[in-house]
């Protein structure tokens, strides 16, 4: 099949980060040229710090401080030899005092936390085990982890802390391996929230194979006894944990360790251990550091700290709840995220704080969902009660206005997050609505209740979205077998008073697969399992347009005083349509790059994602070969066409047809279905079988139909709307049988350029994919994007692990639909 360009995870990251970097809220850049923990200087300004991991505040103490210099001193700067020929003595001094703080469990010290994981998960899996990780775990944690798929380790996902899924992808698999592990966090770091160890030790002790897998970085120094951690604290560890944490963070100092229980694996990992034997070892400024970190935690010292630290973080969990708000954080953690909802909302709050001399992060997507966005903070020892306050009042100032400026509510953020909204928490006072006074929507489920002079006078131009293309289109996609072909329509148009049209556009409901715009590869390993489970990685998703068009979907009348307002409006529709048809995903699709509306859907928090371009070619005006040729800039594309369009053409016969006999129609829909059954690039729903009988009910719809005249067989046919100034064929169907030999899709591209030209069309819409053939007929690829907002990132993230060559197959039992769709 022709190629299309594809969006990746790094892609979409770079968008949301980008943006947020222009908002000026991530990527900032530190002007202090010392730092005490206390504040930033960020821009000329003086914030205070309530960004940074360093709970304890150990990073300034100055024993660490002496430490560093000390051993730094007495070493040099560094010892550069891997530690496979030799172990100096103060690596070896500070995993001694790691196996105190670890009740006598054996410690490995890293450069880093990352070279920990990939360490012991490179030497500890094997491929007759399994990984399960849960959706949030650390990217540190998940990039190893599925770099064991290259050995043959299966690697699957479960939802975040879903324990009851996790207890039955264990039972369903317990009899397939060897170790089932399961991989987590001991404190999320986007949220602040802690596995149920509880549950956890249950699920141990019902599932023998059941090995845990923690990465307890943000939990070191501030939790447990010693400051091991809570997941030490609360779970120890065995033959069937390893834990995984950092000399970073809490403790003050930079790298990572691990630590085991089991001899035997402690040798391995000891041995070889990958990056633990290729690669440098901690400084001796670092590990003079963590040495006096490591006596400060074997100390009383340690619980001190701990008690002034829990003394700010329950301070600021009773002011929090004293202003109910939206804290999704565990009690106690010093790690906070506020939920706020839209990445807009978002940004405006996290714009007003930092305003205020007040430094703080953002949780975004894709971490959370992208209406589920949040400001986070930290609290560290360098904190003081009187910041706390400060920090709480305001927040709780700015959170209700940063969501009124925005155009939100309140009510819709507390339920967004599952919480209570209690009226009257805030100063609710919002900017006067005066759009709702001068424009107005109006909603309809069928393009038959809309004026057709209406509507034509601003779509009719726009691809196959006429008003008989949409009559077209409702009838094709009702009344169907598959609830997949059973689409429901959702019509805005907005006018003021006058009656004049402002903004004019429409959304289908329907069953979408997840991975529409995935790699081929991906998407053939996840048709494989959807010939069990048809709707796996599949969700009800409300788009603007449809999936039978292409094409610009809304108008917009930029002149207008109140353009901008009608688009919120827009917005609100979206909203509550979602919620009535149960969608879970919202895509607005077929923007260029410098639409109006791309920047106001990054506000709004959907990610932009870039879709296969579409072929366009204007004014393809020309009476005869010779000047079509002439209209071909390249002499190797002229070449082209001469050798296998014009050469071939006298081998078939080319016919326009309107009306096809039903056995035709049977035809027509099998020559589709080759193509699509092959194409994975750009992976949809089959249409009804009645899609080309139904077509040729409408003048419309024509189908260049391309016999081959050796036999009389239809080996091509293309499937064509016909508009006044515009031509759209939006379907190929081929026999490929005779590809290769007699190069019909060459010839079906020609005789498609030919129709339009015949026509007199001044626009050809040659669709998606196969860029490089249509070019060849003066095509320009005009790139398009789409923008898209999920409810949970789940789906994604198992897709994108696909392309990341993991199979990720799920219990059957959980789909990824809704019970009523």
């Amino acid at each position: 099949m022709a190629k299309i360009i594809h969006n990746n995870a790094i892609d979409v990251i770079d968008s949301v980060f980008s943006a947020a970097k222009e908002k000026g809220i991530m990527h900032l850049n530190s002007d202090e040229e010392t730092f005490d923990g206390t504040k930033f200087t960020i821009n000329g300004k003086r914030l205070k710090n309530f960004g940074t991991c360093g709970y304890m505040g150990l990073s300034n103490h100055p024993k660490l401080i002496e430490g560093a210099i000390n051993l730094t001193k007495r070493y040099g700067t560094q010892l550069s030899m891997s530690r496979a020929f030799m172990r100096p003595l103060y690596i070896r001094e500070l995993e001694e005092l790691l196996s105190q703080i670890f009740n006598g469990n054996k410690a490995i010290c890293y450069s880093s936390t990352s070279s920990a994981h990939i360490s012991v998960i490179g030497t500890v899996i094997k491929p007759d085990d399994l990984i399960i990780i849960d959706q949030q775990v650390h990217f540190s944690v998940q990039y190893p982890a599925k770099s064991t798929r290259l050995q043959g380790t299966e690697v699957k996902m479960i939802k975040h802390s879903d324990y009851e899924m996790l207890d039955q992808m264990i039972s369903e698999e317990t009899n397939k391996y060897n170790r089932i592990w399961y991989m987590a966090d001991g404190v999320y770091s986007m949220h602040g929230d802690i596995p149920d160890t509880k549950k956890l030790k249950a699920l141990m002790d019902k599932h023998p194979k059941l090995n845990l897998y923690f990465d307890d970085a943000h939990g070191m120094s501030w939790g447990g006894k010693k400051g091991a951690g809570l997941v030490f604290d609360q779970l120890g560890i065995n033959n069937r944990i390893i834990l995984i944490s950092t000399l970073a963070k809490g403790f003050g100092s930079v790298g990572g360790t691990a630590i085991f229980s089991d001899p035997e694996i402690y040798r391995k990992v000891d041995v070889f251990g990958g990056p633990l034997s290729y690669s440098h070892p901690l400084s001796p400024a670092n590990v003079g550091a963590a040495i006096e970190s490591a006596k400060i935690h074997l100390s009383n010292e340690i619980y001190q700290y701990q008690d002034e630290l829990r003394t700010l973080t329950s301070h600021m969990d009773k002011r929090l709840a004293a202003y109910n708000l939206t804290n999704l954080s565990a009690a106690n953690t010093p790690i906070y995220c506020i939920g706020v909802g839209y990445n807009k909302v978002t940004r405006n709050f996290v714009h007003r704080i930092l305003g205020e001399g007040l430094y703080v992060n953002t949780a975004t997507f894709p971490v959370v969902p992208n209406d589920k966005s949040g400001l986070r903070f930290t609290i560290t020892r360098d904190n003081k009660l009187s910041d706390v306050d400060e920090l709480a009042d305001v927040l709780a100032y700015h959170f209700p206005k940063a969501i009124a400026e925005e155009n939100d509510t309140l009510e819709r953020v507390y339920k967004k997050f599952d919480l209570t909204y209690i009226p009257g928490s805030f100063d609710t006072t919002t900017k006067a609505a005066t759009a709702e006074q001068s424009i107005t929507v109006e909603e309809y489920t069928t393009i038959n209740d809309i004026d057709k002079e209406l509507w034509d006078s601003v779509m009719e131009q726009r691809g196959s979205i006429s008003h008989s293309g949409m009559q077209c289109t409702e009838e094709i996609f009702s009344g169907n077998q598959e609830k997949e072909n059973n689409w429901s329509f959702h019509y805005l148009l907005i006018k003021d008073k006058t009656g004049k049209l402002v903004c004019a556009t429409f959304f289908t409901g329907a069953i979408y697969k997840d991975d529409l715009l995935a790699l081929e590869n991906v998407s053939k390993k996840i048709e494989e399992v959807r010939k069990t489970d048809p709707y796996y990685l599949c969700s009800k998703t409300l788009a603007m347009g449809s999936m039978f068009a292409e094409g610009d979907f809304i108008y917009i009348d930029n002149n207008h005083t109140h353009w901008r307002e009608a688009i919120d409006m827009i917005f609100a529709k979206v909203e509550k349509i979602k919620k009535e048809i149960s969608a879970t995903v919202v895509v607005f699709r077929d923007f260029e790059e410098n639409h109006c509306m791309n920047k106001l859907l990054e506000d709004e928090g959907y990610v932009k994602i870039r879709m296969p371009n579409s072929n366009v070619i204007k004014n393809p005006k020309w009476e005869n070969y010779d000047e079509l040729l002439k209209l071909i800039k390249s002499k190797n594309n002229r070449n082209n066409i001469k050798r296998y369009a014009f050469r071939n053409e006298h081998l078939f016969e080319t016919k326009i047809k309107n009306s096809i006999s039903e056995k035709e129609s049977k035809i027509y829909f099998d020559l589709f279905s080759n193509v699509k059954d092959k194409n994975y690039g750009f992976n949809f729903f089959k249409y009804p079988k009645k899609v080309t009988s139904i077509l040729s009910k409408y003048k419309n719809w024509e189908f260049i139909e391309i016999r081959l005249k050796e036999n009389n067989e239809i080996i091509c046919v293309m499937w064509c709307f016909k508009g006044d100034n515009h031509y759209c064929p939006l379907i190929m169907g081929l026999d490929y049988n005779y590809s290769k030999s007699h190069h019909t899709y060459t010839q079906a591209i020609f005789q498609t350029v030919k129709r339009g030209n015949e026509l007199n069309k001044d626009t050809i819409y040659l669709g998606f994919s196969a860029d490089f053939e249509k070019q060849k007929y003066g095509a320009k690829p005009v790139p398009k994007f789409a923008f898209m907002k999920v409810d949970d990132t789940y789906n994604m993230e198992l897709i994108e692990s696909y392309s990341n060559n993991i199979e990720l197959v799920e219990s059957s039992n959980y789909k990824y639909l809704g019970k009523d769709n």
